[in-house]
């Protein structure tokens, strides 16, 4: 991926989703946050004006944790570190992580598997996940500042691969991501250990006739289960 154009393309993501996701995080009052997947760390560095604790932020490309690392240092931010891999470390240490736009980036059932148990393993018990997908039940509509080819008559074919126009007019870039439905998305979270909390569709503007967004809040139980 172009981090820089993806930085620049202008989608709406900050005015549709990130108000609503930074309420769900301020609600439970975090001594820790991990943004998994933080991009150029806008979410991030926003979150930690606004929360007590502290705010991690990972990205798996290398070229958006340079881009991320920039923004922090730029905004002389102190309350928001950089974490270069996921490690043991995380284990049972974030009392909220989110996840804006990356499920879709995952290929395969076993890689969403993989990535979701890391998660739980890295939330406290009773911690949250706030994951938000682009909405897999309406691909084939065109928002204000994304559009995809995906086929809707494949929406049961999990894992299927189809691109994304991402942006405004003159910034529009292009970029690949994987179908995954709902009844696939709920049994990776079951297969997690997590639960499903909050169900919230995000309209495309105050006049959106659909939901461009999808928002997910699961939890990790509290006690783990006995067995029996």
């Amino acid at each position: 991926m172009d981090a820089l154009g993806y930085i620049d393309c202008g989608d709406n993501r900050d005015t549709v989703l990130f108000p609503w996701v930074r309420e769900i995080v301020l609600q439970r009052k975090p001594g820790s946050v991990l943004d998994f997947g933080c991009g150029d760390a806008r979410f991030s560095v926003e979150l930690a004006r606004h929360v007590k604790g502290r705010v991690s932020a990972y990205d798996r490309d290398p070229h958006m944790r340079e881009q991320a690392r920039r923004r922090i240092a730029g905004e002389g931010n102190a309350a928001v570190s950089l974490c270069e891999e996921p490690g043991a470390g995380w284990t049972g240490v974030f009392d909220v992580v989110v996840m804006l736009g990356v499920w879709m980036c995952w290929r395969t059932h076993a890689e969403c598997g993989e990535n979701l148990a890391l998660i739980a393993r890295s939330l406290k018990p009773g911690g949250v996940l706030v994951a938000s997908v682009t909405h897999p039940c309406f691909r084939n509509r065109t928002f204000a500042t994304y559009r995809t080819d995906f086929d809707e008559d494949r929406y049961m074919a999990n894992g299927t691969p189809f691109r994304v126009y991402v942006g405004t007019a003159g910034k529009e870039i292009v970029i690949e991501d994987f179908h995954w439905n709902l009844e696939a998305m709920i049994t990776q979270v079951r297969e997690a250990g997590l639960v499903l909390d909050i169900l919230k569709e995000h309209a495309d503007g105050p006049n959106g006739e659909a939901p461009s967004w999808l928002s997910l809040v699961l939890s990790k139980p509290a006690c783990e289960p006995t067995g029996e």
